[in-house]
């Protein structure tokens, strides 16, 4: 008798502490295919298709991850994320620091690894996750913010941005009325007596209400012994009509560089516009225009890059889509042969 009441004592105390946590495992797979033409590839100038397999995802890159979250009581949990990337193409790591740049993480969870706390006062992350910054700096975008498609892919410089840099403080507001702010600061621990530690500090405002999202993001990226900061904020728009979603976004950029050939720049002004139209239930056009423009360092000319992109979606279920697109980009130089690339893809996007 005693054993049961012991049995059932035990069974009872596992089961409220499964019914307080849970673990979740969760993933997207994005593949693609599609050629990529670039000028600037050939010897002779001449446009060159190459095949892509595209390992950073036609949409989204693709990843891998757990999440959880305790029950803490009276209004507090404590939550925890762990995500690594890959490569679908070859089931290969591939934790991108930033898709545009194609810099790449070695560490085993490279997207994200964090734990914190969160409640009535919103919440609190501790390790490495996307800034503040990141959080909203594609809510203005067509194309979907795809990493292939969107109008700004190879035009604006601010896409060279560190989406989520580690050792990092995180705070995000409860939402009040549609209306949330979040802040970050990211610790170098690179200090030494002769180099000062690099650092990076992002954050935003957003509302979201009905028809209308708007939101303003800022962050500066000092690297180590550097002199300055990069310098990069944006503002975001959108209102949804019903039969079709109007986007907007403008930004600048102090200290950046050419998101094309890499040189140096001073200060860079850039905005896109588009739109997203849903054709029918289950497939949407999405497509815009995406200009910047970058003052350069001594008085060299400036760099003007334009950009157009369009891809449409089609939802085969909840969880799984179909995708296709083109995206085009040009940088002018005075004095130096225009920069031109086009992308083209077909690909599919599944989630778990």
């Amino acid at each position: 008798m005693k054993k049961s009441l012991v049995a059932l004592a035990v069974l009872a105390v596992s089961g409220a502490a499964s019914a307080q946590s849970t673990v979740t495992i969760y993933g997207l797979i994005d593949a693609w295919v599609g050629t990529v033409k670039d000028n600037n590839l050939s010897q002779s100038g001449v446009n060159v298709p190459h095949p892509f397999s595209g390992s950073g995802g036609g949409l989204q890159t693709s990843r891998f991850g757990l999440k959880g979250s305790e029950d803490l009581g009276g209004g507090l949990k404590a939550n925890f994320l762990l995500e690594a990337g890959f490569d679908p193409s070859t089931g290969a790591a591939n934790n991108y620091t930033n898709p545009y740049t194609n810099a790449v993480s070695t560490a085993v969870f490279g997207r994200q690894a964090w734990v914190g706390v969160s409640g009535g006062f919103g919440e609190v992350k501790l390790g490495k996750m996307w800034t503040p910054y990141d959080m909203v700096k594609g809510s203005g975008a067509a194309g979907f913010d795809s990493l292939l498609f969107a109008p700004s892919t190879s035009v604006w410089a601010s896409n060279s941005y560190q989406d989520r840099p580690g050792n990092s403080i995180y705070y995000q507001t409860p939402d009040f009325s549609g209306f949330s702010a979040a802040g970050m600061y990211s610790f170098g621990e690179n200090k030494t007596t002769a180099v000062g530690a690099g650092k990076i500090i992002s954050m935003n405002v957003a509302y979201a209400n009905g028809p209308i999202g708007a939101s303003l993001a800022y962050q500066s990226e000092k690297a180590t012994a550097a002199a300055t900061a990069v310098k990069y904020t944006q503002l975001n728009g959108s209102y949804d009509f019903g039969v079709v979603k109007l986007l907007g976004a403008y930004g600048n950029v102090k200290n950046g560089v050419s998101p094309v050939t890499a040189l140096a720049t001073d200060k860079t002004k850039e905005y896109q516009i588009g739109l997203d139209f849903p054709v029918s239930s289950t497939f949407t056009l999405s497509g815009g225009y995406a200009r910047s423009k970058s003052t350069r360092l001594a008085g060299a000319p400036d760099l003007k890059r334009t950009g157009y992109g369009v891809a449409g979606l089609y939802a085969l279920s909840k969880r799984s889509n179909l995708y296709a697109g083109v995206q085009t980009g040009k940088e002018t130089n005075p004095g130096v042969a225009d920069r031109k690339t086009t992308t083209y893809g077909v690909g599919i996007r599944h989630t778990f």
